[in-house]
């Protein structure tokens, strides 16, 4: 009885602190979807259709790679902070931030920059479309302002995990999606007075959206003195013993997210180069499937602060029972997720209007989804939620990418640009890494060396 309590307080605290940031990112997510559905409707005259879901797909891409490749870079900094916290060192988790806002912010200046002066050769890399080029660089040199806003915006989103006080991302995800789906349907359609913009009209949404969003996250957590909220010299009175003590493990999960993000975008290319069709199809499962998937991504953010407080307070043996039952609870809820994926993709697709052309295709790459959510569900707990949270990162490394390069992106480039095997087929090879993986890293698990207290003095 004992033991069914405990386990009962793992998932009371599980979801107490990952359903909100699950819901935080379904809308940061359905914030994309939505200019997706919006634009996926045939108008000639706005350049909306399937062309402008590839344009709009292969843009945020980018945005894709921008917000991995800042999850790796300030991986360091959200391991160190949850557990600076359960230690109650809250001088020290200030300058976590610190350090994780002065990244994303010159990090997401690069971007910018490259968005602004080659917005059409950057789309040119994923097709050969001239039409979702033009399409896709006209969304794209107006929503590359949003990276600013998320580069900062994000840092604070992956504090506020790490101190369990998730809610108030919540709030502002609330607030961006709201605002998101009026303007969208203003400006796109031209609405309320309003000149119909089409795709530009969905980005300068996005643009009001994340600000707005932004805005208000830095805002709570200063009216409400969170243990976050420092001042200037707190936050950026950073020693260099102190920066090189979080990059030692903020730089393998940066390479790591990079490498990893650019197999993500490789399968982009290939699939672009099948064909823009093909590539739209693929756009509308990718973002119904994340707007779901994000419920277990949730579980892992959970997993990975409370086994992260638990090796700060010293609970090692605590961590390791925590880790095996959310990771049961995590693969049953795969299964849940991807039946209930499958079921509602044929209501999804008649109420996104989307051309009837792609129905096949989108059958065949949603049924292939299903199956890869299962193996993914495993993979992101095991990787992202448990050996990641005790500093466990270069293995992790090796353990992602090794089957992404040399396996995964091999078989989807000979599959689809080769032999030109079934869409369906591509696509499950484009997973097939997430199979190979559950394994070794279920070993790893049970052999304990992934726990390390990295903040013990």
């Amino acid at each position: 009885m004992k033991l069914k309590s405990n386990n009962l307080e793992i998932y009371k605290k599980a979801i107490t602190i990952g359903l909100p940031v699950a819901f935080e990112n379904m809308i940061y997510s359905l914030i994309n979807f939505i200019d997706i559905f919006m634009v996926g409707k045939e108008n000639i005259l706005l350049d909306l259709g399937s062309k402008a879901v590839a344009g709009t797909g292969f843009a945020n891409q980018i945005f894709t790679i921008f917000i991995v490749s800042l999850f790796g870079m300030n991986s360091g900094g959200g391991i160190f902070a949850a557990q600076y916290y359960g230690s109650e060192d809250f001088k020290n988790l200030k300058k976590c931030l610190g350090i994780t806002l002065s990244v994303g912010f010159l990090f997401s200046m690069f971007f910018v920059l490259s968005g602004l002066l080659f917005p059409k050769e950057i789309m040119g890399i994923f097709t050969k479309d001239r039409n979702a080029i033009d399409i896709g660089a006209r969304y794209f040199k107006i929503i590359i302002w949003t990276y600013p806003l998320s580069g900062i915006g994000f840092e604070f989103h992956m504090q506020l995990r790490a101190i369990v006080k998730t809610k108030y991302s919540f709030y502002s995800s609330v607030m961006s999606l709201i605002i998101n789906a009026a303007f969208n349907y203003i400006l796109i359609y031209g609405k309320l007075g309003f000149s119909a913009m089409g795709v530009e009209g969905a980005a300068v949404a996005t643009v009001l959206a994340r600000a707005v969003g932004t805005f208000y996250i830095i805002f709570m957590i200063y009216r409400l003195k969170l243990p976050i909220a420092g001042t200037f010299s707190e936050l950026f009175s950073l020693s260099w013993n102190f920066i090189v003590k979080i990059m030692k493990v903020s730089l393998p999960v940066f390479a790591h997210e990079i490498m990893w993000v650019t197999g993500v975008s490789i399968y982009v290319i290939i699939i672009g180069r099948m064909g823009t069709e093909y590539a739209a199809a693929v756009q509308i499962v990718k973002s119904i499937s994340n707007l779901i998937f994000v419920l277990l991504f949730g579980l892992a953010s959970a997993t990975s602060t409370i086994i992260g407080n638990e090796i700060g307070a010293g609970k090692e043996e605590e961590a390791y029972r925590t880790a095996v039952v959310l990771l049961k609870a995590g693969i049953a809820l795969g299964i849940t997720v991807a039946i209930t994926f499958y079921a509602i993709s044929p209501l999804v697709l008649q109420l996104m209007g989307v051309n009837k052309n792609l129905y096949p295709l989108t059958s065949q790459i949603f049924f292939s989804e299903m199956i890869l959510i299962v193996a993914k569900s495993a993979g992101v707990l095991l990787i992202v939620g448990i050996l990641r949270s005790g500093g466990d990162t270069l293995w992790t490394m090796f353990m992602d990418l090794i089957p992404l390069w040399f396996i995964a992106i091999p078989l989807t480039y000979i599959g689809g640009l080769i032999l030109g095997l079934p869409i369906s087929v591509v696509y499950f090879f484009t997973g097939i890494d997430e199979l190979i993986k559950i394994i070794p890293c279920l070993k790893r698990l049970k052999s304990g060396k992934w726990i390390n207290n990295l903040v013990k003095i």
